[in-house]
């Protein structure tokens, strides 16, 4: 038996911890829709935290002596996010939300020439092939159809059924910046609250496992998000070398489906390579080649020099987790199963070491665990 579970208190202790946190569990997946402007908020507070604390330890000491480095040191972090929001506001979000009016014009006729062409020139390709395999294609083509209307309805289902949940949502936004301010001022004394709710001969072994957890999603995190500005940025610029209509709006789209590993970046080129052949063949094939050759210079180069060795799983079991995470909790799942696996993944380790490994202290299991990463 742990040490941290040796007396009959200690046993009660972690048996009330244990209940508290199932509890809250309980409430959380009863409330999702409503706490995930809270959700979201964590991670910008994850994101702005560093910031914060940088600001607040160079502060004056008579703003510290007086308690008001931090709340201030929130306040400027507070001004420059409110300014780059202001930019994109101001230029960036409009152009796109042009594009995407452009775009919501254009559908019926990107509809028809698809039409057409699964109607006329597919006809005419089944025409000239033997019978059995006309009938076989026609056969799926009528069967993905009907996938596509029972897909369409359900979609149609799920919308009515979340619509009540628009108000809390809206609500959650409205009051989250305030929120934030208090995760971000009182953040140290949350985790020495945290703490005190740990037995003392387990606080060691919790505090590696922070650093090994902070570190994971520092990398992974930081890494994501420079990977959807990039790879933005490189698809606008070949839209706009080939001339492909609505090219922000389409490099936009491939910069934020960067986000969902392995089948990301296919997803995000998919409707820029569409447009671009269904306006000019030649075109859409150019610009297919020139996002095969992003997803490889992002592979090559900048994968391992900006997220470097965050995850470290194999393609294959990165996609084998996607289909689980969206099996399990649908795009929330897709976007965090490979980050949640990863952070499973390093507590295991750093348990069986500091468990197998016979007087292995809390930080040689650290140590050896950074070894084995490298």
């Amino acid at each position: 038996m742990p040490p941290w579970l040796a007396t009959p208190a200690q046993r009660y202790r972690a048996i009330l911890v244990a209940a508290a946190v199932f509890v809250c569990f309980l409430v959380v997946r009863a409330a999702w829709a409503a706490l995930v402007p809270f959700f979201v908020g964590l991670i910008f507070a994850y994101m702005l935290l560093p910031a914060v604390n940088f600001l607040d330890r160079h502060a004056p000491k008579f703003l510290r002596r007086k308690r008001l480095a931090r709340p201030l040191a929130i306040l400027i972090v507070y001004i420059g996010l409110a300014g780059i929001i202001a930019g994109m506001l101001a230029y960036f979000i409009p152009a796109v939300i042009k594009q995407a009016n452009v775009f919501a014009a254009a559908v019926p006729a990107y509809v028809r020439r698809i039409n057409a062409l699964l109607t006329e020139d597919l006809t005419n390709f089944l025409e000239r092939i033997p019978p059995e395999i006309s009938k076989a294609v026609q056969a799926n083509l009528d069967k993905a159809t009907e996938t596509l209307a029972t897909a369409l309805q359900k979609g149609v289902g799920g919308t009515i059924r979340t619509l009540w949940q628009t108000v809390s949502f809206i609500l959650g936004m409205a009051i989250v910046p305030i929120w934030l301010f208090y995760v971000l001022n009182d953040h140290e004394k949350g985790r020495r609250a945290f703490y005190q709710l740990i037995p003392e001969k387990a606080r060691e072994d919790v505090r590696c496992i922070e650093i090994i957890l902070d570190n994971l999603l520092g990398a992974y995190v930081r890494g994501q998000l420079l990977l959807c500005l990039l790879v933005g940025v490189m698809a606008t610029i070949v839209l706009l070398v080939f001339r492909v209509d609505l090219a922000l709006l389409l490099g936009t789209f491939a910069g934020l489906f960067e986000i969902v590993p392995i089948v990301g970046p296919y997803i995000g080129a998919a409707p820029a390579v569409l447009i671009a052949l269904l306006n000019r063949p030649l075109t859409g094939l150019w610009v297919a080649l020139s996002f095969a050759g992003i997803q490889q210079f992002e592979n090559i180069f900048l994968v391992p020099r900006i997220s470097g060795s965050a995850v470290r799983f194999h393609p294959a079991v990165v996609i084998v987790l996607v289909i689980v995470g969206a099996e399990v909790a649908g795009l929330w799942g897709i976007v965090l199963a490979v980050p949640l696996a990863a952070m499973l993944r390093d507590i295991f380790r750093y348990l069986y070491l500091r468990t197998t490994e016979q007087g292995a202290t809390p930080q040689m299991a650290l140590e050896n665990l950074r070894a084995r990463m490298r």
